[in-house]
C-alpha cells in the first residue's frame, strides 16, 4: 500500500472536495460571462488536442531550461500569476471581479511566502474551477477523451522512461512552486499532482454538459475509485503515473452515461 489508509482517504476526501467545487464553478461560468474580458482559446474543437499537448510540451520545455538556468524567481512569477488568475475566475462567481483578484493575489503571496499545508490546499481547491471554465468550451466528451489517452501515454512516459515528471515534481516542491494536493501526516506525505485533478475535472464537467450534472459525479467517484485503487496496490517511496488510471476510469464513466442515456 501506498500511504497509510488514514492518509488515503484524507487524500481522497480532498480530491472529492476539489472536484465538487470546480464542478460547481464549471457550472456557473455555463450561464456567466468569464471575468476580466478572459475569453477561451478561439480554436475549433478539433484542434484542441494539437493545441493542448503542444502547450503542456512547451510549458514542460521552458520549466526544465529554466531551472537548469537558475530563473528561480522567473518560475514563482509565472507560477504565482497563473494560480492567482485561476483562483480569481472562481472566487469572482461569488464576490465579484476586483474582491476576487485581490484575494487570489493575497493567497497566493502568502502560499509562496509561507509554506503552509492548509494554504496550498485552500488555493489548490480553488484555482481547478476557474482554470477548467477558461479552457472547457473547446472541449466535448471525446475530444476529451482523446486528451486524456494522449497525456496518459505522455504521463507513462514522463515517469517510468525519460523520468523528467518526477524531477519535475521534486523540483517544483523545494521551489514551494508543486500544483497538486498535498498531505503530510507525521513522516508521510502523499500527493496527486495538478494535471491528474485538472483534467480529471476536465472530463467530468463535459460529461455534465454532454449528460446532465448528475453524471458528471459519476466521473469523479469513478475516477475516485480508480486512484484509491492505485495507492492501495502502489508501493511505499515509488512514482506512479497516474493519468492511465483516471483516463480508465473516464472512459468508464462515459460508456456507463451512454448506456444510461445515449447522446
Amino acid at each position: 500500500m501506498k500511504y497509510e489508509p488514514t492518509t488515503m482517504l484524507v487524500l481522497l476526501t480532498l480530491f472529492l472536495v476539489t472536484m465538487f467545487f470546480g464542478l460547481y464553478i464549471t457550472q456557473k461560468y455555463t450561464t456567466l460571462e468569464l471575468p476580466y474580458s478572459i475569453e477561451p482559446p478561439e480554436i475549433a474543437q478539433e484542434f484542441s488536442i494539437p493545441y493542448f499537448i503542444f502547450g503542456i510540451l512547451a510549458i514542460t520545455v521552458v520549466f526544465i531550461l529554466f531551472r537548469k538556468l537558475r530563473f528561480t524567481k522567473f518560475l514563482k512569477i509565472w507560477f504565482g500569476l497563473a494560480i492567482a488568475l485561476c483562483m480569481s475566475v472562481s472566487l469572482s462567481a461569488f464576490i465579484g471581479d476586483i474582491p476576487a483578484l485581490f484575494v487570489a493575489g493575497a493567497l497566493t503571496v502568502i502560499r509562496l511566502k509561507e509554506p503552509d499545508i492548509y494554504v496550498h490546499n485552500m488555493t489548490e481547491i480553488l484555482l481547478y474551477g476557474g482554470l477548467v471554465s477558461i479552457f472547457m468550451p473547446i472541449f466535448n466528451v471525446w475530444t476529451a477523451l482523446i486528451l486524456l489517452i494522449c497525456i496518459s501515454i505522455y504521463d507513462y512516459i514522463a515517469v517510468y522512461v525519460t523520468k523528467h515528471m518526477i524531477m519535475m515534481a521534486k523540483s517544483q516542491d523545494e521551489e514551494n512552486i508543486f500544483t497538486g494536493l498535498v498531505i503530510r501526516r507525521g513522516d508521510e506525505v502523499a500527493i496527486l499532482g495538478g494535471g491528474d485533478v485538472a483534467f480529471s475535472l476536465l472530463f467530468a464537467a463535459t460529461i455534465g454538459s454532454a449528460f446532465g450534472v448528475p453524471a458528471a459525479y459519476i466521473t469523479v467517484y469513478l475516477v475516485m475509485i480508480a486512484l484509491a485503487g492505485l495507492i492501495l496496490y502502489g508501493k511505499r517511496g515509488k512514482f506512479y503515473p497516474a493519468m492511465p488510471f483516471v483516463t480508465t476510469a473516464c472512459a468508464a464513466s462515459l460508456i456507463i452515461n451512454m448506456l444510461l442515456k445515449p447522446i
